[in-house]
C-alpha cells in the first residue's frame, strides 16, 4: 500500500469584516458591495465572512473604478 502524503493548503490570513473596515477605512456597506460585485471574494466559515489578506491588500493597491450592484457575468 502506497502512501501519497496529502499537500497542506498555504496558510493565509483572513480578515474579518470589521478588521477589513479598519484596514482599508472603507464601510461595511462598501465592503459588501465589492463582494457582490465580484472584486472581493470572501470565505465563508459557516455564516461568518473572512476575506483573504492578500486580496485585500492587491485591492487596496490596484484600486478599483467602479462598484457595479449587479456584476456581469
Amino acid at each position: 500500500m502506497t502512501h501519497t502524503p496529502t499537500q497542506t493548503p498555504p496558510t493565509q490570513t483572513l480578515l474579518t469584516v470589521k478588521t477589513v473596515q479598519q484596514w482599508t477605512q472603507l464601510s461595511r456597506t462598501t465592503i459588501y458591495r465589492l463582494t457582490v460585485s465580484g472584486h472581493l471574494h470572501p470565505v465563508r466559515i459557516g455564516r461568518a465572512l473572512r476575506f483573504r489578506r492578500d486580496e485585500v491588500a492587491e485591492l487596496m493597491q490596484n484600486g478599483v473604478t467602479t462598484i457595479a450592484d449587479n456584476p456581469t457575468p
